[in-house]
């Protein structure tokens, strides 16, 4: 079993657009989750919100505008939530002409204190999920209007 969640896709975008999509709650609130609040910088807290049940606090670990940028999250799910296990979401991008090229990993799931089964459910459960995300958020990027 791979304790990491891999995806890599391309954006039809430039690398500054791409940048923003991920790091402004405006942007982001466009297709991973319906409200959120950020603090870009190391350190920095936020949280993802999801309706009145689904919260997912965060810690912000990298900033390499416009590279790299991570985060440490508890997931809104059973197997994390209740005992605030973390999990690091990375995005990495490359320009590549007028797209970028956004790779993408969740890892860490090996340190989660619970069973084998638990944390391949938990890696089942997301695959999909940041594969919708992903998808979400190459749209979001493809239709802001950039200036030429």
């Amino acid at each position: 079993m791979t304790d990491k969640i891999e995806r890599e896709i391309s954006i039809q975008a430039p690398i500054a657009t791409v940048w923003e999509v991920i790091t402004k709650p405006e942007y982001i609130s466009q297709w991973f989750g319906s409200q959120v609040e950020i603090d870009v910088r190391p350190g920095g807290k936020g949280r993802l919100i999801w309706g009145e049940n689904f919260e997912a606090p965060l810690e912000i670990v990298e900033v390499e505008k416009p590279h790299l940028f991570s985060f440490l999250w508890v997931a809104p799910d059973e197997e994390t939530k209740a005992t605030h296990q973390q999990t690091l979401v990375a995005f990495r991008l490359i320009e590549d002409g007028a797209e970028t090229k956004l790779s993408f990993t969740e890892s860490g799931f090996e340190k989660l204190a619970i069973t084998a089964e638990q944390k391949a459910t938990l890696i089942a459960n997301h695959t999909p999920g940041w594969a919708d995300f992903l998808s979400k958020l190459q749209r979001c990027a493809q239709n802001i209007p950039t200036e030429a």
